[in-house]
């Protein structure tokens, strides 16, 4: 059992999909029972006893093996491709390969010889973007590589997208909210330097190594001042766990992204998903977006912790997955 909640809590300390989970029970007669003091995890059951387990954003809606595949990033990349649906270039890298030498490999140097840089290098199996690292040259890339995997079973080096960052959230054919991610910024007032404009982000770990990586990148320290307006990236993703912002579109989503984000989600069998697209800049590219990764337990608790209006798209999409989950 887990000591402490994987996800977001609330005030009263369970866990705010827990607490919305309580209430919607409550309104239908059905009983809930928690795994933990804070509701990371329980069951639910109707009145004749037929139950229904939850753990975090996992519910009694997806096959398990089809959940399994879309934790590994390589798998799901496969069979997406398979599917006729666009895709990032991306190098599969077992970590027991990569070693301590001085050079990249010839494979890793081929494949950027095919994308040039920024690359980025993630886990391929991992979340809420965590341990994602941006390489701007190929001495970046074989730290990252090396660093990551003393972590990690095997990695995955990706082409960087321009472009608009995504989530999509789907449920049995139907976009259920859609929200664009923003990478945590903070913009000169040619007064304070970079740490100080820092302590504004309350949502930013401050212990995050890769900020001073992200700065470096940009020729900055933490001690810079830097000019009125400049704008400055904190870490190379936009993930809301990481400290990035949302601002929903769910009205007005173009139908094109809607089929793209519904065919990854069908092409892998998941009838809960949070589909990542980056939508191109390049009016050249063949494709509108290309779909970043697929998530069959996307969590909408940092979205419903951002504010009100947040917070009620995040209670209704929560009720659908609950009204699903839960027809006994």
């Amino acid at each position: 059992m887990d000591d402490k909640p994987a996800t977001s809590v609330g005030s009263s300390g369970q866990a705010i999909v827990f607490q919305l989970l309580e209430a919607y029970c409550a309104e239908k007669g059905l009983r809930l029972t928690a795994g933990d003091p804070y509701g990371h995890a329980g069951l639910v059951e109707d009145p004749s006893g037929e139950k229904r387990f939850f753990k975090g954003c996992r519910f009694d809606l997806n096959g398990y093996g089809a959940a399994e595949i879309a934790k590994d990033k390589a798998y799901t990349n496969r069979f997406l491709e398979l599917a006729g649906i666009a895709i990032p270039a991306s190098h599969f890298v077992p970590s027991d390969g990569i070693g301590t030498g001085a050079e990249l490999s010839a494979d890793v140097h081929r494949f950027t010889d095919k994308t040039g840089y920024p690359v980025f290098v993630k886990p391929n199996e991992g979340q809420e973007g965590r341990d994602v690292l941006k390489a701007v040259t190929s001495k970046d890339l074989l730290t990252a590589l090396q660093a990551l995997s003393t972590r990690h079973a095997a990695l995955l080096v990706q082409e960087a997208m321009p472009g608009t960052d995504l989530r999509i959230v789907v449920l049995d054919g139907e976009v259920l909210l859609a929200f664009e991610r923003l990478k945590p910024i903070v913009t000169g007032d040619g007064t304070r330097n970079v740490s100080d404009l820092i302590n504004d982000q309350t949502k930013l770990d401050r212990t995050d190594q890769r900020i001073a990586i992200e700065l470096a990148q940009q020729g900055l320290r933490l001690d810079n001042v830097p000019e009125t307006g400049q704008t400055i990236s904190l870490l190379p993703v936009c993930n809301l766990s990481s400290g990035g912002t949302a601002r929903l579109v769910t009205k007005g989503l173009a139908p094109e992204l809607v089929s793209i984000a519904l065919r990854a989600a069908k092409a892998l069998d998941l009838r809960f998903a949070g589909v990542d697209l980056i939508v191109s800049n390049e009016h050249s590219r063949n494709s509108a977006a290309v779909v970043l990764e697929v998530n069959a337990a996307p969590g909408l608790n940092n979205l419903y912790r951002q504010g009100r209006v947040e917070a009620e798209a995040a209670t209704s999409t929560y009720r659908k997955v609950f009204e699903a989950m839960l027809r006994f």
